[in-house]
């Protein structure tokens, strides 16, 4: 079932305290300030993108060309990105469904976005009604993804594989 992978940058893959639960982090390059990210959890990631049927897609305030010189580790440089756009609400929730009237070969979504926390449910639910099966993660800003969220977040999307 194609599903789509749809990531944040900032408060999901870099924790804005600089520490991660994967432990250590690593520079991969400068945005306003140095960026650091777990190792494990990038390479369990950029993995997950390359699933049969999962197309990943950032959806970040990031500039392409900005995600672009981040170096290795970093996961995704040549992924599609969403640019959040102006409309109803929030900006990155008007985006997204644009993008998916764009791409109703979509069937499943995994959305992981610190910015989720009070809109997971409302937009799990409205998903839904659109007939899509939906798994939204809401990490905390401070700590980025966690294990617990990448080993549900794995599970949910290999279920079917």
């Amino acid at each position: 079932m194609p599903t789509a992978l749809v990531l944040d940058v900032d408060g999901v893959l870099c924790p804005a305290s600089g520490f991660s639960p994967f432990g250590a982090t690593i520079e991969v390059g400068v945005a306003l300030r140095p960026v650091h990210v777990p190792l494990p959890l990038c390479a369990a990631l950029a993995d997950l993108a390359g699933s049969p049927d999962v197309t990943p897609v950032w959806l970040t305030s990031w500039l392409p060309r900005t995600r672009r010189a981040m170096r290795p580790p970093f996961p995704g440089p040549e992924w599609e990105q969403i640019e959040p756009e102006p409309g109803d609400g929030w900006p990155k929730w008007s985006a997204l469904n644009a993008w998916l009237a764009r791409h109703p070969e979509i069937t499943r979504l995994a959305w992981v976005d610190d910015d989720l926390a009070d809109r997971a449910p409302r937009y799990t639910e409205e998903l839904a009604d659109r007939g899509l099966d939906a798994l939204l993660i809401s990490p905390a800003t401070d700590h980025g993804m966690t294990p617990d969220h990448l080993a549900h977040l794995t599970h949910w999307l290999t279920q079917d594989l």
